[in-house]
């Protein structure tokens, strides 16, 4: 079982820490003086703490990163949107124009019976 150290303890540990993230021999051997601690314990403790600190930050990281994503994430919905909605408008134009088309031909069909007409009447 774990052994909890008193708060004396974990103090001593954090102003180390802060100091410093890595310990000389010297150092470890000042801070087992002042609390107690056998330098095993130390160690470990000075270890745990730098992975947590790691893991925070890369929570931290990871984070911005998903805020960024989610971002782009919706750039690109309203991008996608917005090219639907031209590809929308340009269908029902070419629609549009095919009708036109459609009418215009029919109409040059009837121009041209209308003169074939005319030379036969003259």
């Amino acid at each position: 079982m774990a052994t909890r150290f008193e708060k004396y303890q974990i103090e001593s540990l954090e102003l180390a820490f802060e100091e410093s993230e890595h310990l000389t021999k010297e150092r470890k051997i000042d801070l087992a003086r002042v609390t107690g601690l056998d330098m095993e314990q130390i160690t470990s403790w000075f270890n745990r703490k730098r992975a947590c600190k790691r893991a925070r930050e890369s929570k931290g990281e990871l984070e911005q990163i998903n805020a960024v994503l989610k971002q782009s994430l919706q750039e690109l919905h309203s991008r996608k949107a917005k090219l639907q909605m031209e590809l929308k408008e340009r269908k029902r134009r070419e629609a549009e124009l095919e009708a036109e088309n459609e009418l215009l031909k029919h109409r040059l069909t009837v121009l041209e019976g209308d003169s074939q007409l005319d030379s036969v009447i003259r």
